[in-house]
């Protein structure tokens, strides 16, 4: 980075509308999605890693996940943002195995055939981003070596004779498809539990965006015409191989551009160039007013119950994500103090992506077990409707009669189809059992 480059990016910082700028400048050819972009900009400069006096490490990086339906261009915009970050690693579903991801112990015929170490992608990543896509197509033994690279930001080694402890200070955007194709958002199951992965694992991710294919007659005339005039404006690949057309990337002279849609946009480099000069040299820490604003947010929005009693409406996890996107914020303009400003574009951002993806009343409950809180107080209420019948049976062994529990549960409007479901489910989970034939329930004590 040169001083006049360093003199430019003051000048940006500076600027009243550089956060608008910045968002803008993410994927430009991909129509709309302001809100995600907004949040890929924050993942992209990052919050500020900690080491405390005991030992022990705060992450600062920001994760992401993207769920969407097929078609929506979440792999566009993963290839964009590893492209656009500062050692940026782009790795795709079943070509990424943990080995792949973490490190490859490998014998080198160079050193008499002893064995070394192959950095993965999240290793080559680290201080960088690591964009995953088609995450939930990935095998279920290599996806559980992403837990440890993404919370302790470490990977362990233990192959061929090596142990050793490999760094992954980097943030991680993934993005997943439904499991049936397109997301059901009138069903009993959550949006999270509709993909192939584990709850401990979205609850990694600081972000969760939900982007569904709905239709709507003006804004899919808007994304057609974009996507046509898009087209129009690029050059022909070939030719530009040959030598007889411009490459229309590389003849930018000025830092900045303009987009299809007339706007002011930034240029690969200069993002680059900015993304790196503000993670070296600015390290943000919370005024007071913005730690006040931060707790007071997490103990209203901890008041909010849900519809269950084991409902819990934000974690401790969710309130450190605010505090990184906050220190985010306060590095994009290049400020050591993170004000109540960052701390409220950090909290605008967390309300969007929860309530897109639960509507108002957000549960992490849910997003740990995969079941809603409706489901889970029905089946609440069917353990304790066989329990009170087995209080009042007479038999020696207690049971109590399905028909019975069906009166019971059609007083709480549970119909019979469903206390079925659930009583089936229970049996196979082993909480219930049928010591009589299908006519009798028991629980097991």
């Amino acid at each position: 980075i040169t001083e006049d480059e360093e003199l430019e990016i003051k000048e940006l910082a500076s600027r009243s509308d550089i956060y608008d700028l910045f968002s803008k400048s993410i994927a430009p050819s991909i129509f709309g999605m302001s809100r995600v972009k907004e949040s890929l900009m924050l993942q992209l400069f990052g919050g500020v890693a900690r080491l405390n006096p005991d030992g022990t490490r705060n992450r600062g990086d920001i994760h992401v996940l993207l769920m969407g339906d097929p078609g929506v261009a979440k792999s566009q915009l993963l290839d964009y943002m590893s492209k656009i970050s500062p050692r940026g690693q782009f790795t795709s579903g079943q070509s990424a195995s943990a080995a792949g991801l973490t490190a490859a112990a490998v014998q080198d015929s160079a050193a008499d055939g002893r064995w070394t170490l192959e950095a993965g992608a999240l290793v080559l990543a680290d201080l960088g981003l690591a964009a995953i896509d088609e995450f939930d197509k990935m095998n279920e033994a290599d996806r559980s070596s992403m837990h440890e690279a993404m919370e302790q930001q470490t990977i362990s080694i233990s192959k061929a004779g090596i142990n050793a402890s490999l760094r992954t200070r980097c943030a991680v955007l993934a993005a997943a498809n439904p499991k049936n194709g397109r997301f059901e958002p009138v069903s009993d199951t959550p949006f999270t539990a509709q993909i192939n992965l584990a709850p401990p694992l979205i609850s990694r991710f600081d972000i969760i965006w939900l982007l569904t294919d709905n239709a709507e007659q003006d804004r899919d005339a808007k994304i057609a015409q974009h996507i046509i005039n898009n087209r129009l404006l690029g050059t022909s690949e070939l030719l530009v191989n040959q030598g007889s057309a411009p490459d229309p990337s590389r003849k930018l002279s000025s830092s900045t551009q303009k987009s299809q849609e007339g706007d002011e946009i930034l240029t690969k480099e200069l993002i680059r160039k900015y993304i790196a000069y503000s993670k070296r040299s600015i390290h943000p820490k919370l005024d007071d007013e913005a730690r006040n604003r931060i707790v007071s947010f997490y103990v209203e929005t901890r008041k909010k119950g849900g519809e269950s009693m084991d409902s819990v409406s934000i974690t401790a996890r969710s309130l450190e994500a605010v505090a990184r996107m906050a220190e985010a914020s306060a590095r994009i303009r290049l400020s050591d103090v993170a004000n109540i400003e960052d701390v409220d574009r950090a909290i605008r951002l967390t309300r969007t992506w929860r309530n897109e993806l639960m509507g108002d009343n957000f549960d992490e409950t849910t997003l740990q077990t995969g079941r809603k809180a409706s489901a889970r107080n029905h089946e609440r209420l069917l353990i304790d409707t066989i329990k009170d019948l087995e209080s009042r049976s007479t038999e020696k062994i207690k049971y109590a009669n399905r028909i019975d529990i069906y009166n019971e549960m059609q007083n709480h409007n549970v119909d019979r189809g469903k206390v079925d479901d659930m009583i089936e489910k229970m049996v196979r989970d082993g909480k219930l059992m049928l010591p009589k034939g299908y006519d009798t329930i028991q629980t097991l004590r």
